[in-house]
Parts: structure tokens; sequence; C-alpha cells
């Protein structure tokens, strides 16, 4: 069974100064200068700042990484029908017989092995 509620005929009981100190503190924290609340601000900026380089410095060093292998990777292929393309090369600057147009079978080999 619940206790029955309790009446007061007079006041209530009141709480100890320590209690009433304690409780108005927890209710209105220590109030700090415009100063004060800018350098706060201030500095929680800055170090707000600062994680958002960090992190954006460690993407942009992954990606040029990443670029630098892609080119190591890149320059260290051979190019694709350098022999036929160097063929054609060689018959545009000295056609056979002064005639460009009789280059065709060396085009035509550049062409077969650029579709492979």
């Amino acid at each position: 069974p619940a206790a029955p509620p309790v009446f007061y005929a007079g006041s209530a009981p009141t709480a100890s100064a320590q209690e009433q100190a304690a409780v108005q503190a927890a209710s209105h924290p220590p109030a700090i200068s415009a100063a004060e609340a800018a350098d706060i601000k201030a500095a929680e900026r800055a170090a707000m700042l600062a994680e958002i380089r960090e992190e954006e410095l460690c993407a942009a060093e992954a990606t040029a990484k990443r670029i630098g292998s892609w080119a190591a990777a890149v320059k260290a292929r051979a190019v694709p029908c350098a022999a036929e393309q160097a063929e054609v090369e060689r018959c545009y600057a000295a056609p056979p017989g002064g005639d460009q147009l009789r280059c065709g079978s060396a085009v035509d080999a550049l062409v077969r092995c650029a579709r492979l």
C-alpha cells in the first residue's frame, strides 16, 4: 500500500542554504564576459579548421600517391604498335617513288595493330 500524502499546515520545509546554492549554481552557469566567449568561440573554430585541414591534407596526399603510381605505370608501359607507327612515319617522310599513296600498306598494318 502507498503511503498517504503529506499535507503541511504551515509552510513547507525549506532546503538548507547549501542545497539552495547548489541548485542555483546548477541552473545558472557562471557568467563569462563577451571577450571570454569570443575567445572560446575562436579557439573552437581554430580547432575545427585544423581538423578539417588535416583531413583534407590526408585525402590530398592519398590522391597524389594514387596519381603518382598511375603515372609511373603508364610511363613504364611500352608504346603499343611502336614499330608500325615508326614505319608509317618513315614512309611518309621518304615515300617510295615520291608517292605517299604507296604508304597504304604501312598504314593498314598500323590500323590492324591498333585494333587488337
